[in-house]
């Protein structure tokens, strides 16, 4: 009889040595998934992050050039207004120079 319980005292130790195995070998397979999946999640976000940072810029790009085009067509009018001034100005200005050129002629 005690040979028996031995034998199942013995039979019981290799069952629980190849549940433990067999729960570390399980373990070490939810923990390979579990960092496969934290790199995939990993790599999916920064791809999310560059391509969100993609859109801002492109959204700063367009802004910046709508400002830009704003700043231009502003910059415009101002210089057609002071070229407008200017040449109203003109023909007073030759007048006065040619004045005075034939008033030193006269004078001379």
């Amino acid at each position: 009889m005690t040979v028996g319980f031995i034998k199942d005292i013995r039979q019981a130790e290799e069952q629980a040595d190849q549940i433990v195995r067999q729960s570390a070998a399980d373990a070490r397979g939810i923990v390979a998934e579990a960092q496969s999946d934290a790199d995939r999640i990993c790599r999916e976000s920064e791809a999310a992050a560059r391509a969100r940072a993609d859109e801002l810029l492109a959204l700063a790009e367009k802004k910046a050039g709508e400002d830009i085009s704003a700043l231009d067509a502003r910059v415009a009018g101002e210089c057609d207004g002071i070229a407008g001034a200017a040449r109203a100005k003109l023909a007073g200005a030759a007048e006065i120079i040619a004045g005075r050129i034939v008033r030193f002629n006269v004078d001379s």
